[in-house]
């Protein structure tokens, strides 16, 4: 049996989807902390008052830091198109998946899986994708993937296929709130019989921190 096949790099968008990550983490920090949302320039993050233990700049960027989780999603989207849309390709193809992270070092990582599915541990990241065959919506067993990620901090979660991709990020702490839709939505994919009653399932999937779409590639 050949060896799978696996790959470890960075560019670029891996490293500033990475640089975006960290200034997002303090930011949310700072929010909890202060119970005032932070801004930013989108290279640092600004707060009106000093938070012990945290290297923040006093005063007022241009952006609410929500904006972070929205440029990390539109780099990530990005980053799908230039390098994973090969990968994608090849499932097709072949039928077997790949996934992909990117990793708060900045490295993304890509690693080969078996026809019709991908398993291995998750690691600390940002971002994850993998490839489908079929159609590029989540599975049931993929919500539940996403769930666990988001829990670990992840920002982005995808699927793909060579003509489209599926979406879900966080614009916010993940909360039970977001939890408990997103673990609806995976009883609604389970329970699905055909596309109508999947697309009715996300129709109506509305959480308060987490944004779905489905995009052309």
């Amino acid at each position: 049996m050949s060896a799978k096949e696996q790959k470890v790099d960075k560019n670029a968008l891996s490293e500033r989807i990475a640089d975006l990550y960290d200034l997002l983490v303090t930011a949310e920090d700072i929010h909890e902390i202060t119970g005032n949302p932070p801004t930013t320039d989108m290279e640092r993050v600004f707060s009106l008052e000093p938070v012990e233990g945290y290297d923040v700049n006093i005063g007022k960027g241009n952006f609410d830091y929500r904006k972070i989780y929205d440029e990390i999603n539109l780099l990530y989207l990005r980053f799908l198109r230039e390098v994973i849309l090969d990968y994608a390709r090849r499932t097709m193809e072949s039928g077997v998946e790949f996934i992909s992270f990117i990793l708060r070092n900045g490295e993304y990582a890509i690693f080969e899986g078996e026809e019709d599915k991908v398993e291995i541990p998750m690691p600390k990241g940002v971002a994850q994708v993998h490839t489908h065959p079929g159609i590029c919506v989540f599975s049931a067993k993929d919500l539940e993937t996403a769930d666990s990620l988001f829990i670990r901090g992840y920002v982005t979660v995808a699927v793909m296929n060579p003509r489209c991709l599926s979406v879900i990020y966080r614009r916010g702490v993940y909360t039970p709130e977001d939890q408990e839709d997103l673990k609806k939505l995976m009883k609604a994919t389970s329970k699905a019989k055909n596309l109508d009653d999947i697309k009715s399932a996300y129709s109506s999937f509305k959480p308060p921190n987490l944004i779905f779409s489905n995009l052309p590639v």
